[in-house]
């Protein structure tokens, strides 16, 4: 015979949420507080949502901690931070997402001149992406609104974490309509023209391969993104924007510049080798990508668009 027992034992953090006087960091210090949060601790996401406490969550991840703190605790705080706000409890996502104040508080880490504390920014990034995702049109809504949301990720777009955020945007909005605006939006802020200038030997090669490599997953995604949805009525207006002439003609023009530059030259190639990858079906719900050298051999007859401005360029 088996017996059920309740084996659910009140955590230290219960015991410390009975103090007046508990603060955060108490509270960060404790092993369990993570899972204790994604196991919904009704007593510790009250104390959570506290605004004081939610203002604190968001600091720490976008302020610099001391630097006379020892390294070894130096990024504790900034990381359970990022752990807590991410860990996809739904009054959190509701919160963060709908109180402007907390908002503007995390925007404000992209106003730092760059370069961005590389950790700082994974921590940033991460938090925006899960609020992007569960949030999206209040979050689209209000970076729609800060005029210089698309001129702030281009001048960082040389951190890793920022390039990330922007493929984040384009990948994490499910709703076809939504996420039609946001390309809509992109394509009008010109942000493909505005990566294609960074591949360029007067950029420095973070920014370059970066840029280089967004230019190559927005390619890909938005083929992707084709394909799953053959019948969709409008066009992708980012992959459109890079297939036109001028896009490869500047990328052209990059390859050849005087300037001399093997970063920014194998950082245009991959851009044009991506353009010319084609994908055919192999069998039910796979995909292969066949690459340029492949494709030819494959189909010596075929030319298309962009490789005829390759060919126009070189010849």
């Amino acid at each position: 015979m088996f017996w059920k027992f309740d084996l659910h034992s009140s955590s230290h953090i219960d015991t410390l949420l009975e103090k007046e006087d508990v603060t955060l960091k108490e509270l960060m210090d404790e092993e369990d507080v993570l899972q204790e949060c994604k196991a919904q601790n009704r007593k510790l996401i009250e104390f959570l949502l506290k605004s004081e406490c939610l203002e604190n969550l968001v600091s720490f991840i976008i302020e610099e901690p001391p630097q006379d703190m020892d390294e070894k605790i130096r990024y504790k705080y900034p990381n359970i931070s990022c752990e807590l706000l991410t860990s996809d409890v739904s009054q959190i996502n509701d919160r963060l997402g709908e109180e402007e104040s907390l908002l503007i508080k995390l925007y404000s880490f992209l106003l730092n001149e760059p370069p961005l504390n590389p950790l700082l920014a994974s921590f940033f990034s991460k938090v925006l992406s899960i609020l992007i995702s569960r949030k999206p049109e209040q979050i689209v809504d209000f970076l729609k609104k800060k005029h210089d949301f698309v001129d702030l990720i281009i001048k960082h777009i040389g951190t890793s974490a920022i390039m990330d955020l922007l493929l984040r945007l384009l990948t994490c909005i499910e709703p076809p309509q939504p996420r039609q605006e946001v390309l809509n939006w992109l394509n009008e802020e010109k942000i493909i023209q505005r990566l294609v200038e960074i591949v360029h030997p007067s950029q420095d090669e973070d920014r370059q391969s970066n840029a280089s490599q967004s230019l190559c997953e927005i390619i890909r995604l938005s083929r992707d993104q084709m394909l799953q949805v053959q019948n969709s009525s409008e066009p992708d207006p980012l992959l459109a924007t890079l297939e036109k002439q001028e896009i490869i003609e500047q990328l052209l023009s990059n390859i050849f510049n005087k300037e001399k530059n093997e970063s920014a030259i194998v950082s245009a190639i991959q851009i044009l080798l991506t353009l010319l990858e084609t994908r055919r079906p192999t069998f039910e719900g796979h995909i292969e990508i066949c690459p340029p050298e492949k494709c030819y051999e494959d189909n010596m007859g075929y030319t298309g668009s962009t490789s005829r401005e390759y060919q126009v360029k070189c010849d």
